[in-house]
């Protein structure tokens, strides 16, 4: 079984290098090794990439007109020589281990879907909004537990860290490329429904590489809300399954009070000035729920 590890990057220069280094201890399991980046400004570097990896990974760069993530890791497949596909992030830090437990879980059950962790690395939350970060990721674990079988009942699922045999890949047809987020959201549950065993391994270690600040988290989560909002207006049946997912819209007070004090609120938030600075990390932690809570009424289009 030969192994195609395919990584779409439109920024390559923050955070891909990192996780190429990650890899090249487990270059032996990576027959292959795909890199997209969706983005004509960086063909140089592209080139740099290649001839510097070139020694220790079997990489190849293909630098293309921006396109999204969908088509990008559409893109990687179709290029691929494997007949296991393996998708990560750029900014995805593997552990030493990832490549081979992939290849691992698919020589044990070769027709399945499997997704590993996605979480931050707690060791590496350097400042208070991090912190935070890991502790709601943390809230999110005890929910799931560590190995399950993915269901539209039981769902745990992200691209970021997942493997796949290229034919079922091609059997569903690809990410859909109408959806410029939340399109591995609708790929597992096309496969769901079409009958394709779907794990979930949190086991599976590969950490996200990403610290945003609050104005960032919050512009990512209304971007993914509008995308889940685009996804159930072509996929009206998906409803059913994902209730909570649908955007409502906040009434009466609620509306009102949020319509004050979410600007004001988050601007002190993310400031960190005097006031806030010296705050403890409790209450720290009680105003980014309060300020996340206030901006994600009505966050959507």
């Amino acid at each position: 079984m030969k192994t195609s590890v395919i990584i779409p990057s439109y920024n390559p220069v923050l955070k891909l290098p990192e996780t190429l280094e990650k890899l090249i201890p487990q270059a032996d399991f990576i027959d292959e090794l795909i890199v997209i980046i969706d983005n004509t400004n960086y063909t140089d570097f592209a080139t740099s990439l290649a001839e510097k990896y070139a020694a220790t990974l079997k990489i190849k760069v293909f630098p293309q007109e921006n396109s999204g993530r969908g088509k990008s890791r559409n893109r990687g497949v179709e290029l691929a020589m494997g007949d296991l596909i393996i998708f990560l992030d750029d900014d995805m830090l593997a552990e030493s281990n990832l490549i081979e437990s992939h290849i691992k879980y698919h020589l044990e059950c070769p027709d399945i879907i499997v997704s590993g962790n996605g979480y931050r690395n707690p060791a590496n939350a350097a400042y208070d909004f991090g912190k935070y970060l890991i502790q709601m990721e943390n809230g999110w674990k005890t929910k799931s537990p560590i190995k399950e079988d993915v269901s539209l009942e039981r769902f745990n699922f992200t691209s970021s860290n997942m493997s796949l045999p290229k034919k079922i890949f091609q059997q569903l047809g690809g990410f859909d490329t109408r959806f410029s987020d939340g399109e591995d959201f609708d790929f597992a549950v096309r496969a769901i429904n079409k009958g394709i065993s779907v794990k979930y391994d949190r086991d599976l270690k590969a950490w996200h590489n990403d610290w945003p600040d609050i104005k960032s988290f919050l512009r990512r989560q209304r971007e993914y809300t509008n995308a889940k909002n685009e996804i159930f207006k072509v996929h009206p049946e998906y409803v059913k399954h994902f209730p909570n997912m649908v955007p409502r819209e906040a009434k009466g007070y609620k509306k009102s009070l949020a319509n004050l004090l979410k600007y004001p609120l988050l601007n002190f938030v993310a400031s960190d000035n005097v006031i806030f600075a010296p705050l403890p990390i409790k209450w720290k932690f009680m105003l980014y729920n309060i300020a996340i809570s206030f901006n994600s009424i009505n966050n959507y289009n």
